[in-house]
C-alpha cells in the first residue's frame, strides 16, 4: 500500500529555548504536546507518511524526556531536526542508537543571528562530536549540517566565515561549496537562502498571489504541539487549521470540506486560502529546482 505523504511534521514542543532574527513572528505561550496525544498522532500517521519530522517550531532537542517520544513512535521513520544548541553526551548516543532516526538535521543558522554573540567553539564542539562518533559508528543516518542564509546568488555572507572554516579543519578538506559540501560519508553541509515567513500580523495588507500549486495536505502535513493539524510545517500558528486531533481522527479532518477545497483548489492551480496567497514558498521552490 502506497503512503500519502512524504512527510508529515509533528511539532512535539514548539520552544527553541533561541531568539533567532530571521525566525516567524513571535511563538504563543510554550507548549508541549502530551505523551498520550503523541501516542494517538503517532499511530494515526503511521500508515499514510513515508517520513515523520519531529519539528515544525520548537527543538526536540529541548524536551528531558524525548526518549519516551521515540520510544512510542518506533514504527516510524523520523527525522530529526535541532539547533544544536541543546545537543550533549546523552543527547548524541540517543541520536545515533535510536534505530528508526533517519536523518539529523543541525541548523547552524541559528548559531549566527541571536541577540548576543555566542561561542562558536563551545556551540561546534558537540556537533562536531557527534559527526565524529557518527563515523566512528559507520552509521547509515544522514547528518546535515545546515547554512540556510546565502544571499540570493547562492553566494555566502561573511558571517559564514568562520564556521565554514572550523568544518573544513575538522573534516580536512581544501575547500567548501556553500550550497552543498559533501563532508564525510553521509555527512553534509547544505545552504540556501533566507525563505520570507508570511507576515501574519500584517496579512490583510500583504501582496496576493491567487494562482500557484502546493502539495500542501495531499503530500505534506502539518501537527502542532495543541494537536491541531495544518496543511504545511510554515503554518505554524494553525491559520488554516484542518480539524484537532485530540477530537477528530486524521482520517475525519483529511475528508473534511475544507481540506479537500485546499487540495482540489492546489490541483486547479488556485490558492483557495489567504494565508497561502500571502506565502512565497512555490516562488522559493521554483528558485531552488532552477539552481
Amino acid at each position: 500500500m502506497s503512503k500519502q505523504f512524504e512527510k508529515v511534521f509533528v511539532e512535539i514542543t514548539n520552544f527553541c529555548g533561541l531568539h533567532c532574527s530571521f525566525c516567524t513572528p513571535k511563538k504563543d505561550t510554550k507548549a508541549t504536546m502530551p505523551l498520550a496525544l503523541f501516542k494517538k498522532i503517532a499511530q494515526e500517521i503511521s500508515p499514510v507518511t513515508k517520513l515523520c519530522a519531529l519539528h515544525i517550531l520548537g527543538d526536540p532537542l529541548t524536551l528531558n524526556n524525548l526518549n519516551a517520544y521515540l520510544d512510542l513512535a518506533k514504527h516510524l521513520k523520523l527525522e530529526i531536526t535541532t539547533s544544536g544548541f541543546f545537543l550533549d553526551s546523552k543527547a548524541i548516543s540517543l541520536l545515533l542508537n535510536t534505530q528508526n532516526i533517519q536523518q539529523i538535521n543541525l541548523s547552524l543558522t541559528s548559531a549566527l543571528y541571536q541577540n548576543k554573540p555566542i561561542a562558536i567553539n563551545s556551540y561546534l564542539e558537540p556537533i562536531l562530536e557527534l559527526c565524529e562518533q557518527h563515523k566512528h559508528l559507520q552509521s547509515e543516518k544522514f547528518i546535515n549540517l545546515r547554512l540556510w542564509n546565502l544571499n540570493l546568488d547562492l553566494s555566502a555572507p561573511k558571517e559564514n566565515v568562520i564556521l565554514y572554516q572550523k568544518i573544513q579543519d575538522f573534516f580536512n578538506l581544501k575547500t567548501i561549496s556553500p550550497k552543498k559540501t559533501r563532508l564525510a560519508y553521509k555527512i553534509h553541509l547544505l545552504g540556501a537562502h533566507f525563505f520570507e515567513w508570511v507576515d501574519l500580523e500584517n496579512l490583510k495588507n500583504t501582496t496576493k498571489t491567487l494562482n500557484g500549486f502546493c502539495y500542501g495536505a495531499s503530500k505534506q502535513l502539518g501537527i502542532l504541539c495543541n494537536g491541531s493539524v495544518v496543511p504545511c510545517c510554515f503554518d505554524t500558528k494553525g491559520t488554516i487549521t484542518l480539524g484537532n486531533l485530540n477530537t477528530q481522527s486524521l482520517s475525519e479532518i483529511l475528508h473534511s470540506k475544507r481540506t479537500q477545497n485546499l487540495i482540489q483548489g492546489f490541483q486547479q492551480n488556485i490558492r483557495i486560502e489567504e494565508f497561502c496567497q500571502a506565502c512565497k514558498y512555490p516562488e522559493y521552490l521554483k528558485k531552488k529546482v532552477k539552481e
